[in-house]
């Protein structure tokens, strides 16, 4: 979905990034008269200049028939897509349609593409003619994305309204929302500039992909009424009608997919490994999660949004291990160029930032005592040289700037003798503290000091968790192993292939005389202190099992903060490493250091299902995927869990409801967790043994 070359393999485990990292080309405005944004480069309006709220109302909301059938709904989910974001009107109005009609227990997703996204700025001045809109409007500017190529998904309304923003094509975005094979979307909105002026919004593919990803009856409402509209909407299968248009506007069109149209039609266009056996979809009243960390955490948080009955299980306590630092930094890290792992660390971070700012809003989280998300400067610089890299960050300052040594100085509020990189949105949290906010969710239940515990799967296909005496703690459809390192003892993680790496980080007193503003990451990372005390570290030791403290691992700390902060070498060598405080814990990380989130496969079944590629590699093998009912993993987060765990929890539940997911499907299947046992068909190897490409 993203921009840029591709090598495509129906079989392989991603469609590989290639390329510079570019932002999107923003929406060309010219402003009217009357202070309405018309597009130039496709010469037509966002909106009637009548009343673009009252053109929306009557297009959209009634040609929807919105108010009844959100008012008939009491706890299920109604999805509406819609092709052209724009202003972000039609989302508007329909959130406010939501709120006004819909039951409590119900929910919204909405799903929007854009090629050319309007910025932030132009967004506003669009929207101020609405006043009656204004505190929906506040809170859609604030979780706007940027310019990122990719889905940006926004959980909004206290978890009841999904927003997933997709800057692709459009023509991209659909053919990858059918080729998940579910039906997912209830309402259409073909809200793309006029016909004549783009085509590539109103084409026979995209109504076909429109079918293929539609629920029985599903409705579309458009403005148009071009008659090559109405014919090739028709040939797809709506039934059309007719309505009185808005304004001067004689007619506007309506349609339904009758309930008995088929479905699932289209021939998947690359192997869909990646998608679970339809009759595999779990019942969604209750699950389990082993693992009260960041992981876990964030997995419980997505599901009990969701409605669902959430028990986790820990060995230890809430963020016992991992995710047990009083400190970590929230960042992403940049390259000029696209990667698979740049594009996943980039849009996590912003969905993660988004969720923990929420929770600073709403006082789950305390400010300057759990976090504080007042930036970030980096000086290990990434892959490329600093031209390069600035002329990448066009248009995505708002994730990242490159700085001279003398602007991050000022920012740090400490003498820094090295350019980098301000990243404005990211900063530090407490990750104990994030857990505990998380699980303290109405619908989530936690049981601590569990000791080892064992997972089995009962004759009547539900999942049990065990203590190690035999004695049953808990039985759900659904399971989700948050495990961390620990997955390597489990019976149905062990075969993955995951490493484990040591990390140390060491407490130090604050200088008082040069106070750090900001969280700082070099080599390794130190973020400001919290009474009178500053979290560093951390070590990098791949393979070493061990928590015991070390001397030598304070000392390196505290040596790679010297380097990178010369000014506060006098207090750093002042310092005696042998009476320090730190914590040493286990990261788990993967092979291609991406993690791993979603179903876990039947290895022998999966084997066999696409034993042929062993042979052909490029073949497409129609079958999908073969999993373990109901079992899934959220794990190998490495040093990187504040970020990518809270999007890999909402893969995971989207994957569990059949919801769209919040990814593109070259991200999902890119950390999904049956890669390696395609990997190892297509080279030859087990799944132990299979490496990143």
């Amino acid at each position: 979905m993203a921009s840029g070359a591709h090598r495509r393999n129906k079989s392989d485990t991603v469609i590989r990034a290639k390329g510079p990292l570019r932002a999107m080309e923003l929406a060309e405005l010219e402003w009217t008269d009357l202070g309405e944004p018309r597009s130039l480069r496709y010469g037509d309006c966002y909106f009637s200049a009548q009343d673009g709220s009252a053109e929306t109302q009557h297009v959209f909301i009634e040609g929807s028939d919105l108010e009844q059938r959100l008012s008939q709904r009491s706890d299920s989910l109604f999805t509406i897509a819609e092709l052209g974001f724009g202003t972000g009107l039609n989302f508007l109005m329909s959130w406010d349609c939501f709120n006004r009609f819909a039951a409590p227990n119900a929910r919204l997703h909405f799903w929007s593409v854009d090629r050319h996204p309007l910025s932030r700025e132009a967004l506003e001045r669009s929207l101020h003619r609405w006043p009656q809109l204004s505190a929906l409007i506040e809170e859609l500017l604030s979780v706007y994305p940027p310019p990122l190529p990719g889905v940006h998904r926004r959980v909004l309304a206290q978890g009841r309204l999904t927003l997933d923003l997709v800057w692709a094509e459009a023509a991209d975005a659909l053919a990858e929302l059918s080729g998940l094979g579910k039906p997912l979307v209830d309402a259409w909105y073909l809200d793309g500039f006029a016909p004549r002026q783009n085509e590539s919004m109103w084409t026979p593919d995209l109504y076909s992909h429109m079918v293929a990803a539609s629920k029985p009856g599903a409705t579309f409402a458009t403005y148009s009424a071009a008659g090559t509209v109405r014919r090739s909407l028709t040939e797809a299968g709506f039934s059309i009608t007719k309505r009185a248009g808005f304004g001067s506007k004689r007619e506007c069109l309506h349609g339904v997919l009758p309930i008995n149209t088929r479905l699932y039609t289209q021939a998947p266009r690359l192997t869909p490994w990646d998608l679970n056996d339809e009759k595999n979809s779990p019942d969604r009243q209750s699950a389990l999660i082993v693992g009260a960390g960041l992981a876990g955490a964030h997995a419980a948080a997505a599901l009990a949004r969701r409605g669902m009955a959430v028990t986790v299980f820990d060995q230890a306590s809430i963020a016992g291990g991992g995710s047990g630092n009083p400190q970590g930094v929230l960042f992403t890290r940049l390259s000029h160029e696209r990667s698979i792992l740049g594009e996943f660390s980039m849009l996590a971070f912003l969905y993660a930032r988004e969720l923990y700012l929420e929770m600073f809003r709403t006082g789950a989280l305390t400010e300057d005592v759990d976090g504080a998300l007042n930036g970030c400067v980096q000086i290990d610089a990434p892959r490329g040289n600093e031209a390069t890299l600035e002329t990448a960050l066009r248009g995505l300052q708002e994730i990242a700037q490159s700085c001279d040594a003398e602007t991050l100085s000022q920012i740090l509020g400490v003498k820094n003798s090295t350019p980098g990189l301000w990243q404005p949105g990211s900063g530090w949290l407490s990750p104990p503290a994030v857990c505990k906010a998380l699980l303290e969710q109405a619908g989530i239940r936690v049981h601590k000091h569990c000791t080892e515990l064992q997972l089995s799967r009962a004759a009547n296909g539900i999942w049990e968790v065990h203590s190690n005496g035999g004695r049953l703690l808990g039985a759900a459809p659904v399971v989700i192993l948050a495990t961390g390192p620990d997955s390597r003892n489990l019976p149905q993680t062990k075969n993955l292939p995951l490493r484990v790496v040591r990390g140390q980080t060491t407490q130090i007193p604050a200088p008082l005389d040069q106070p750090l503003l900001r969280s700082f990451c070099h080599r390794g990372y130190i973020s400001p202190a919290v009474n009178g005390q500053h979290c560093i570290g951390a070590t990098f030791k791949p393979g070493d099992d061990s928590r015991e403290i070390r001397v030598e691992e304070h000392l390196a700390n505290i040596e790679s903060l010297a380097q990178a902060l010369p000014a506060w070498q006098k207090h750093l060598n002042s310092l005696d490493p042998n009476t320090l405080q730190g914590r040493a814990e286990l990261r788990c990380v993967s092979p291609d250091y991406l993690p791993l989130a979603g179903p876990l496969p039947d290895e022998q079944a999966f084997k066999q299902r696409y034993a042929a590629l062993q042979w052909d590699a490029s073949q497409l093998i129609v079958e999908r995927g073969a999993y373990q009912p109901g079992l899934f993993v959220s794990t190998a987060h490495g040093s990187r869990g504040l970020s990518y765990a809270a999007l890999s929890a909402e893969l995971i539940a989207a994957q569990i409801f059949e919801e769209p997911i919040p990814v593109s499907r070259e991200l999902q299947r890119a950390v999904a967790p049956a890669r390696f046992l395609i990997r190892g068909l297509v080279r030859g190897t087990s799944q132990k043994k299979a490496v990143s490409a």
